[in-house]
């Protein structure tokens, strides 16, 4: 392909040329610019729309002016052109070796993976513009257009929740590709404000709420079916009774009870947080419940507490899966008539609210449920177990802290 200097626009810096070149149709051409980077040694051509010389020429300036700062930062003008998509396939490289060095997790990476496909349809909505503009671009009109958008699976708007997480993985790309001089404008639009929901689950509903789970259980006819509800019902109501998070929950294991002669623990662990704490007989009872029927309905793979280590694993599970069914969650609550979305740490929320509104102290609570910073909890760690214990549970019924076997936990692990 015959090339052509028009013009030298800039010495060492930027020179207009003519590419000419044979088609099917006859000959045709087009003006280029040509840029040397002088700190990354390189050159690099930009095909001009301009047809004649003298258009070629003014344009060449303006295309100029708009790379020369990047030029003179040392940054790669062809990579700042690439289609974005190029891009985020180099991000995501870049993530999966921080994953392999266990820098960050698997399970983010597929987590930004995800958030960064709506930056590329906003890019594609917008013509593919440079990095720098798309930055700009997004943080004028990126929330306005996102948040009109529906959801795929539900149909429902986009909740502010994940707007936020979708713009901190684009803000997090543009802050890597601004470290690798692909553009020079990180994004600066902020969070959206958000409401945060420690709604306890109604105490009035509570009862009616594990009778329905009791009966749907009872009623199941499949072994798995009585298997994974039980183990949702029992997590429900350590929940509800220890006020412990739905990450701890997940990590809890049968080797993390201790009995001793005065009472029984368990190391909480979760959250990058860490404790062990006296739990209620009734608490207990409930897991021992849990492992009696697990034993019983899990006979046909031979569940053992040493094999499948973690207390809430479902069925032929050695782990706890990655979100608790929703579904049966919800299904409940509809059967009582139960109104609004309640998610599953409410039962921590509950928790906490009845031992307040009994009169324990916060501090006291914080201790027990973990909320206080590590430095907190050595400040105060002179408060002995027992003492914290009598503290969240001295207004509970007695009969409440009792280790009990229902007749109807009987009556499943003996069929």
């Amino acid at each position: 392909m015959p090339v052509k200097t028009v013009k030298n626009l800039i010495p060492k810096r930027a020179t207009l040329v003519q590419r000419k070149w044979t088609t099917s149709n006859g000959p045709a051409y087009a003006f280029c610019l040509r840029l040397w980077n002088p700190s990354i040694k390189k050159y690099v051509e930009i095909t001009l729309k301009s047809r004649d010389e003298n258009g070629a020429i003014a344009e060449a300036y303006e295309v100029y002016s708009k790379n020369a700062t990047d030029i003179d930062a040392g940054r790669d003008v062809s990579k700042q052109r690439s289609k974005l998509h190029l891009h985020v396939v180099d991000f995501l490289d870049y993530q999966r070796t921080r994953a392999s060095l266990k820098q960050i997790t698997d399970k983010r990476v597929v987590v930004l993976d995800h958030y960064l496909k709506s930056l590329i349809d906003f890019s594609k909505l917008n013509k593919n513009p440079q990095l720098d503009d798309l930055s700009k671009l997004h943080d004028q009109k990126y929330l306005v257009w996102r948040s009109k958008a529906k959801a795929k699976l539900t149909g429902k708007t986009i909740s502010i929740r994940t707007l936020n997480s979708e713009v901190g993985a684009h803000r997090q790309f543009f802050t890597w590709a601004t470290s690798n001089n692909l553009c020079s404008r990180p994004l600066v639009s902020k969070d959206l404000k958000t409401q945060r929901s420690n709604n306890p689950f109604p105490s009035d509903y509570y009862r009616k709420f594990l009778a329905v789970g009791q009966k749907e259980i009872e009623d199941a006819k499949s072994a798995k079916i009585k298997f994974d509800l039980m183990n949702y019902r029992t997590v429900c109501m350590v929940m509800n009774s220890i006020g412990c998070r739905v990450t701890e929950i997940k990590n809890m294991k049968w080797s993390d009870l201790v009995y001793r002669k005065d009472r029984t623990e368990i190391y909480i662990h979760g959250k990058s947080k860490e404790r062990t704490i006296k739990i209620p007989d009734r608490v207990v009872g409930h897991l021992e419940h849990l492992k009696r029927a697990k034993k019983k309905l899990g006979d046909s793979f031979e569940w053992n507490e040493t094999d499948y280590p973690f207390i809430f694993s479902t069925y032929k599970s050695k782990t706890v899966s990655i979100s608790f069914s929703n579904k049966t969650r919800k299904r409940w609550a509809r059967k009582i008539g139960l109104e609004g979305d309640y998610s599953l740490v409410c039962f921590r929320h509950k928790f906490i609210t009845d031992a307040l509104n009994n009169g324990v102290h916060s501090l006291s609570v914080a201790n027990y449920t973990g909320t206080s910073q590590a430095m907190i909890e050595r400040t105060y760690s002179g408060l002995v177990t027992s003492d914290i214990f009598n503290l969240v549970f001295k207004n509970a019924p007695e009969e409440s802290l009792k280790k009990q076997s229902p007749v109807w936990v009987d009556k499943l692990v003996q069929e």
